[in-house]
């Protein structure tokens, strides 16, 4: 890293300095309003043929986007960051499960690749599923119910059960809100586009991230985008340096090509021949910034 800022253009270096000011967070709020702002401008006015194709592109990126404050990294304050993901809920309700999210995501960096990281878990009972089929079973989104049941039962360190529930309630208030005011159909949208996002897109991230064909030495892959996905494709960085924001990441080595976003996937759900890739070096990378805190109940 230092290398590459040793050679950057000064032009460069001056943008890069005002993108680590306090004020640049602005960035992320003001994307994220005007991403939300537009997906339910296409949910309301237009027919759903016509939204349904950028609505899923957006959905997926609100939720890109809603990880910088899962990461704690637009408010130096954490309860600005857990607001900002508990009015997230019922704006997209998601009913509780991004708290969740916010949770196995933020243990997913603490224990990278490793018996106690969630990833792990999923990727164990994939290889003791046997066919095609009982493998998509184990996409994340259906692991995050499993996490859930044990969550509600037992706890979790990160996740908390009220922040759960009341995200559960605020996402049944949103939906008879819709009703009531005669828009029952987006409440049947919104569901639909959160369980792409889980099946779909969010599994596909996952894939390439972290699997590789037996024998790859590296924890984390980063790779090129078909469309901008606010630079999260660079995720060596991330795991690196957690806590910095998705406007300042680079990448630190040669990305995988484009194609591997959904070649990944079939190797690992399908053909299952790509395992996950081993654990990162004791002390190489942070514990994934609010982490250290969050498990001592702060």
């Amino acid at each position: 890293m230092q290398s590459f800022l040793s050679v950057m253009p000064s032009r460069h270096r001056r943008a890069r300095d005002r993108l680590r000011h306090p004020a640049a967070a602005l960035i992320t709020h003001g994307c994220l309003v005007v991403l939300i702002a537009a997906e339910f401008a296409l949910l309301l006015n237009t027919p759903v043929w016509v939204a349904a194709l950028p609505c899923l592109l957006l959905h997926h990126r609100i939720g890109v986007l809603a990880h910088e404050y899962i990461h704690g990294i637009p408010f130096r304050r954490r309860r600005g960051n857990l607001l900002v993901i508990g009015v997230l809920e019922p704006i997209a309700q998601t009913f509780g499960l991004l708290e969740l999210f916010r949770g196995t995501h933020l243990a997913h960096h603490r224990w990278l690749n490793t018996e106690r990281d969630p990833a792990f878990q999923t990727a164990q009972r994939s290889r003791t599923t046997g066919g095609a089929f009982l493998g998509l079973s184990q996409l994340e989104i259906v692991q995050h119910f499993h996490y859930l049941a044990d969550i509600l039962r037992h706890g979790h360190p990160i996740a908390r059960r009220s922040r759960i529930m009341r995200g559960f309630f605020l996402s049944l208030a949103a939906v008879v809100f819709w009703v009531a005011i005669g828009h029952a159909e987006i409440v049947l949208y919104l569901a639909a586009l959160n369980l792409y996002t889980g099946m779909v897109s969010s599994s596909l991230r996952g894939a390439v991230e972290h699997h590789g064909p037996p024998g790859e030495r590296r924890s984390t892959n980063e790779y090129r985008a078909f469309i901008p996905l606010f630079n999260l494709n660079r995720h060596v960085h991330h795991h690196i340096d957690p806590r910095c924001p998705w406007y300042l990441l680079e990448f630190q080595s040669t990305p995988l090509p484009a194609r591997t976003f959904v070649t990944h996937w079939v190797h690992v759900y399908l053909k299952r021949d790509y395992t996950l890739l081993p654990p990162e070096p004791r002390g190489a990378a942070p514990d994934g910034g609010e982490v250290g805190t969050a498990l001592h109940g702060v």
